[in-house]
């Protein structure tokens, strides 16, 4: 990349990318895996033709002065950009699992927090946090579906049959291994501050909306972090749950877009 102490370095396959105009990486809160868009230059289509789907895709982004964040995924999707370009588009590599290992089974006098433990521990990864809604399930079943879409099943009748407020509930994998539940990954809290990183500040403008925060590159946050915000301006300094990140890196800037505010049912 051509940002000054900002390093990119991009591996698709045996394939060692040296220029890329573009690179976003997106994670949502509630969303089974993060994705990637990486645009690269092929006016001649060699990369087009190097690069496979299921190909490994390993992004190690950063600051130059620091140990670069790694990123691994999975291509998924090709298409043809603007101006000779190569768009490559795919998902977390481990994430994916929560997506491609189904579940069959039926379960009586249970509880949800262990039918989505055992869901979990399906995929083989390892399990960091499963919470407990605090009820008992009479009966319920699962019938071949995603271990994601398990969690959101049983979200769903804890709202429906006990009339729970399940809107925070999400399933996601963090670093330390799988979650659910409503509470936040762990991590060192970044604090963004008028003069010290807040670049820009929307406040959401009705309920149902988000409020966005830009920054610069942030390279190893992820949704359900927590981060500090002071807006000297709006008189606002408070800790608030990332919901949406984009990780956006062009060649004139870098920079890290986060959304936060109320969350909804699935």
């Amino acid at each position: 990349m051509q940002i000054s102490g900002i390093r990119t370095h991009i591996m698709i396959g045996g394939l060692e990318i040296l220029r890329c105009p573009r690179l976003a990486i997106v994670s949502r809160r509630g969303a089974p895996m993060w994705n990637f868009e990486i645009t690269l230059p092929d006016p001649m289509g060699a990369i087009g033709r190097a690069v496979q789907l299921g190909d490994a895709v390993n992004m190690a982004i950063g600051y130059r002065d620091k140990e670069p964040v790694l990123w691994a995924g999975t291509a998924k999707a090709l298409r043809p950009g603007n101006k000779d370009q190569l768009i490559v588009s795919g998902v977390g590599r481990t994430d994916e699992l929560l997506n491609s290992v189904t579940v069959c089974q039926s379960w009586e006098n249970e509880t949800p927090e262990a039918i989505v433990r055992y869901a979990a521990g399906l995929t083989g990864l390892p399990i960091a946090q499963i919470d407990s809604p605090g009820v008992l399930f009479p009966r319920f079943v699962s019938s071949t579906v995603p271990v994601w879409q398990l969690a959101r099943q049983a979200a769903e009748t804890c709202h429906r049959g006990f009339d729970l407020d399940m809107s925070a509930w999400k399933m996601w994998l963090g670093p330390d291994g799988i979650h659910w539940g409503d509470h936040d990954q762990s991590g060192i809290v970044p604090t963004i501050a008028t003069g010290a990183g807040l670049i820009k500040h929307l406040p959401a403008d009705n309920q149902a909306a988000l409020s966005k925060v830009e920054t610069f590159l942030l390279p190893n946050l992820m949704h359900s972090r927590v981060f500090g915000l002071i807006d000297n301006k709006r008189g606002i300094n408070d800790a608030f749950r990332a919901l949406d990140i984009l990780h956006l890196i062009e060649e004139r800037s870098a920079r890290t877009h986060i959304s936060y505010g109320v969350e909804y049912e699935y």
